[in-house]
């Protein structure tokens, strides 16, 4: 095993693995006594199946729009030109949010075919989507009621205010969509406490709740065709059904699995571990890069989501969570005591070493990005001749370094530590082409996998693809959405 320590001094020489296991620490390979939890199995819905079911979706409700003279009323023009404008932005508005809610349950058919990140990156576009539509189907409509009945616009609204079924539930269904979308903002959202938005965000589900009704009650399709009637119908509980089975069962599941707290050990200078087990672990498929969403049962932790990857392959005795100190909660999770009752919603993720297909891979750490980092390392193979590079601001930040080490050298891998400050690092890139095809040598035939903060990700994938790696075989996951 070769490790690479690149000093303040810009000078690069080799070392050999050393150094003695804390008292804490979780041996790198388990005993015989130890079994290794299965992996989880692929996804068997395939892009194509997912296209397919969208579009068949999309084509019957579009249909039915046309069967009921939606196309014959725009080309008509006038006010039934608006009045099929209303329809078709309200048709959307609802498939978009339907969408966006069984995409936020994340269920498995779908996270483990394209995983979290990218669940959550579509359900914020189906999001958007289901705001614009839902402003314009409010405004599209009004128009069209004030037309038809001859009035202002804004005695047509008061109208239909007064006059018609579920209409001041469409309004107030309409004012908290927008108020999501705003809270959605990125600069609006950062002003916000976690909490307020989290909450915020679940009165969409009321939201689409208040809207169905009036769809159903005053939608022109729906009050004179039982199949379109029946079609929402069995899209809006197809809907519930996906959202308890995936975000409700797991919750069931987890509570009825017993997992507890058994040990909490440090890592290193403000990072720590907890060390989770129970009677239902080896009923678990999990994989190394996988996280959970863990939530203590203690007071003051229990309502609070904190998404955590695993920081070795999961086995028997136990799951490890690695923890770096920050802000006011994760100090408190590292105080949980022994026995303490854990619920765990996952896991999810498709950052694993099955990415790779057992080809060479190049795995890139920043800080406590090492946790899921080391976890796939454990899953490489000796075949896969495994590169590390690790970014730390000081050597005391390295967790699990003597268990990484014995990864690297059971793999014949090797270990390259890029030790220093942000600012150093600045002037002298260590993810420059040059530097990366030094550490790197058949760098294009490799699969990189990167963990660490936004920047770091930002400035190796820039590096690997003008280094000839293709973009395919780059993987990471983000989660600012």
């Amino acid at each position: 095993m070769a490790i690479i320590e690149l000093q303040e001094s810009g000078q690069c020489h080799p070392a050999t693995a050393q150094g003695s296991t804390s008292q804490n620490s979780t041996s790198a390979e388990p005993s015989n006594a130890v079994m290794r939890l299965r992996r989880p199995t692929r996804a068997r819905a395939e892009s194509s199946d997912v296209t397919a079911l969208c579009l068949f979706v999309l084509v019957v409700t579009l249909g039915l729009w046309w069967q009921h003279g939606g196309v014959t009323a725009i080309m008509d023009g006038g006010t039934d030109r608006l009045r099929a404008f209303g329809q078709l932005t309200g048709l959307i508005a609802a498939l978009a949010s339907l969408g966006a809610i069984i995409l936020t349950a994340r269920p498995a058919f779908l996270e483990r075919r394209y995983g979290f990140d990218h669940l959550l990156a579509a359900h914020r576009w189906f999001g958007i989507t289901t705001v614009i539509f839902v402003v314009a189907h409010s405004v599209i409509g009004t128009l069209a009621w004030a037309a038809l009945a001859q009035m202002s616009v804004t005695s047509g609204l008061v109208d239909l205010l007064a006059n018609e079924a579920w209409m001041v539930a469409a309004l107030v269904s309409t004012t908290l969509f927008v108020i999501i979308g705003l809270s959605s903002y990125r600069r609006i959202k950062n002003a916000l406490a976690y909490e307020t938005w989290y909450f915020l965000h679940l009165t969409g589900y009321l939201a689409v709740l208040l809207g169905f009704g009036h769809q159903l009650s005053l939608g022109s399709d729906f009050l004179v065709d039982r199949i379109a009637r029946w079609w929402w119908i069995g899209l809006a509980v197809a809907t519930i059904v996906i959202v308890i089975w995936s975000r409700i069962g797991v919750i069931v599941r987890s509570l009825s699995g017993r997992l507890y707290v058994t040990a909490v050990s440090r890592e290193a200078i403000g990072i720590g571990s907890i060390h989770v087990n129970g009677p239902s672990l080896r009923r678990m498929r999990i994989a190394g890069g996988q996280f959970f969403i863990v939530r203590p049962l203690v007071k003051g932790l229990w309502w609070q989501a904190h998404p955590f990857s695993v920081s070795a392959a999961p086995t028997t005795a136990g799951i490890r969570f690695t923890i770096k100190e920050l802000g006011d909660d994760t100090p408190n999770l590292l105080n949980v005591k022994p026995g303490t009752r854990v619920l765990l919603e996952g896991p999810y993720g498709v950052f694993t070493a099955e990415q790779a297909a057992g080809s060479p891979v190049v795995l890139i750490a920043g800080g406590v990005g090492i946790s899921p980092i080391r976890a796939i390392l454990e899953d490489c193979s000796p075949e896969q001749q495994p590169i590390l590079i690790v970014r730390l601001h000081h050597e005391g930040d390295f967790a699990h370094r003597v268990e990484i080490e014995d990864l690297i050298r059971a793999r014949g891998g090797q270990l390259h530590l890029l030790v220093g400050p942000r600012e150093w690092f600045a002037a002298r890139d260590p993810f420059a082409v040059q530097n990366l095809t030094t550490m790197i040598p058949d760098i294009a035939n490799r699969h990189a996998f990167i963990c660490g903060p936004a920047s770091l990700e930002s400035a190796v994938v820039k590096g690997l693809r003008k280094s000839g790696m293709q973009s395919s075989n780059i993987h990471l996951e983000r989660f600012g959405v």
